[in-house]
């Protein structure tokens, strides 16, 4: 398996240590690529993950695929401004999205896209509010909403990015705070869905994002981070406990 110290790095542009005010659009378009590569580095373990609501070990892929096309789009169109460059991301995915987890983040992105549309530049208070409406469109476009899953995820985050940006206006601070409970949140989703304690896993889809936004925020803090096309996807074998497949039902959750 490629290690991340083993590739070439996009220079991050940020100084490590110092308050992040704000960020352009070119800036989103590498925090977005290091998400997308942390992502794509990480895609089997989300695929070994899958076992809801299908366990056909997909997730993973289909997130990939997803950010890929969205990643194609953005790189087409790379401005300063910043409501530009999300929506281009968001285009991209909605257009690529594949499986039940990509279309749920390329509605998390759509979310964001319609909130910061005319944004020039991404500060504390709009990346907050962005991931709100991140949050309310992605529940609104799955049929039956299931806690345990992407969405619990998406959903807490959310609601700690709020809290943070009403206390701080450092980018950094209110982006670590909302991977924080991300993490929490995600490591919860076996309480939430019992087929995942069943299996002893947490949620793929939710596994993918948070693998999106830990990249994210690595980029953030100023770490150099390797872009997507410096990154193969690893095919290398995970074990994990093995499930018991007369739990899993054909549960429909968007």
């Amino acid at each position: 398996m490629t290690q991340a110290h083993d590739l070439p790095h996009e220079q991050a542009p940020l100084s490590p240590g110092q308050p992040v005010r704000r960020i352009d659009g070119r800036d989103f378009h590498r925090m977005m690529g290091a998400g997308y590569a942390w992502l794509k580095q990480h895609s089997h373990i989300v695929n070994a993950l899958n076992v809801f609501p299908v366990p056909d070990g997909d997730t993973g892929t289909n997130m990939v695929l997803t950010m890929q096309s969205a990643w194609q789009e953005a790189s087409e169109r790379v401005t300063a401004a910043a409501g530009e460059m999300v929506h281009a991301f968001a285009q991209g995915a909605i257009r690529g999205a594949r499986g039940n987890s990509g279309v749920i983040l390329s509605q998390i992105l759509r979310g964001m896209a319609e909130y910061l549309r005319d944004a020039p530049d991404i500060d504390a208070e709009r990346l907050a509010a962005a991931l709100q409406q991140a949050r309310e469109t992605a529940y609104k476009g799955v049929l039956k909403p299931v806690e345990g899953t992407i969405l619990t995820v998406i959903r807490e985050a959310a609601d700690a990015s709020g809290h943070a940006a009403a206390i701080s206006s450092d980018l950094r601070f209110v982006f670590d705070s909302t991977l924080d409970k991300a993490h929490q949140a995600l490591q919860n989703t076996p309480n939430l869905l019992p087929v995942l304690k069943q299996a002893g896993v947490v949620d793929a889809g939710g596994q993918g994002l948070y693998y999106i936004l830990e990249g994210m925020g690595k980029w953030l803090r100023g770490e150099p981070m390797p872009m997507p096309d410096q990154v193969t996807a690893s095919t290398q074998p995970v074990e994990l406990p093995q499930p018991d497949l007369e739990v899993f039902g054909e549960e429909e959750w968007g």
